[in-house]
């Protein structure tokens, strides 16, 4: 969110370039000329929470009703997986009631934040946080091939951390990119925007959008051939926003948006989902959806802060 500050025996198992469910999908995804994709963010899912469940609740009805080829969940899955495993356990449960197949990211409430100055003690992600989200969750990079669109995962919360994870996720996006690039398009998946306009960079916290110094990284990796499509959640309003050849996509969240006096209007502030269409030689086709049963909430109006008491 972009706001500063199950016992293993039930988890199924777990790719290694992926995470999620379904062994068959990068083969199953890359034959198909066009494929319908389900795209969710920042649920903050807890036993705790009884409104981020009840709009879960409808998003699952929804795509028990439509049957994507695929829902992706852009990350802060839990209320707050970062400090409490229980919340990670419990977002991992509420994953494996969605019909059809998945992939996930983590959030900054999953896994802890990039370092920024100022940050609140002990919000940064570490190893131990990582580690659990690799263990209960999945993998927390991946890739697959969707109608002729090869979408990257990554995780955006170890950027800046010095972790060697982090270089490990680097060295992964070199090769993909490397091998990608020219070929087919490119989508990138991530928790938190790589960019926005410079007038909104120069205004924003720094916890909104991509450190700096990884975002000159990606963009040299990509070089001439920018992705022609990023995904992300993280501040909860939905937004298409074109910059340099790249569709920059913001999924809302599902489970309440920010007052106006704590953050500004970027785009749509309405909790939903988006749909997402990849065809094999045009443009992607998005639509920002709101599930039968699901409500608009407002933090500190119709809930209250869970975050800052």
């Amino acid at each position: 969110m972009d706001v500063g500050g199950i016992g293993q025996d039930d988890i199924k198992p777990i790719r290694e370039d992926a995470g999620g469910t379904d062994a068959n999908l990068a083969s199953r995804l890359s034959d198909v000329a066009a494929a319908r994709l389900i795209l969710v963010s920042d649920t903050h899912l807890s036993a705790s929470a009884p409104q981020a469940q009840a709009n879960w609740d409808a998003v699952v009805g929804y795509v028990s009703a439509c049957v994507p080829d695929l829902v992706i969940h852009l990350g802060d899955l839990s209320l707050d997986g970062g400090h409490n495993a229980e919340d990670l356990r419990y977002g991992r449960t509420q994953l494996d009631r969605l019909p059809t197949a998945w992939r996930a990211v983590p959030g900054n409430h999953d896994i802890g934040d990039n370092p920024w100055p100022g940050a609140p003690a002990g919000s940064a992600v570490d190893a131990a946080r990582y580690q659990r989200w690799l263990d209960v969750v999945g993998a927390d990079h991946w890739s697959v091939t969707v109608s002729g669109w090869v979408v990257l995962a990554i995780n955006a919360q170890l950027l800046g951390s010095g972790l060697e994870a982090e270089a490990a996720q680097w060295s992964w996006l070199e090769e993909q990119t490397g091998r990608h690039r020219g070929r087919q398009p490119v989508a990138l998946i991530t928790h938190k925007p790589v960019t926005a306009t410079g007038t909104e960079l120069a205004a924003a916290p720094p916890y909104r959008y991509w450190p700096p110094a990884a975002r000159d990284r990606l963009a040299r990796l990509f070089g001439g051939t920018p992705p022609a499509l990023v995904m992300s959640g993280h501040v909860h309003q939905h937004r298409l926003l074109r910059l340099d050849r790249t569709d920059h996509l913001w999924v809302p969240t599902t489970w309440a948006v920010l007052p106006d006096h704590a953050q500004p209007v970027l785009g749509t502030k309405r909790c939903g989902i988006v749909s997402l269409t990849l065809t094999t030689g045009t443009p992607p086709q998005q639509e920002l959806i709101e599930p039968g049963g699901l409500q608009q909430f407002i933090v500190t109006v119709d809930l209250p802060d869970p975050y800052h008491s």
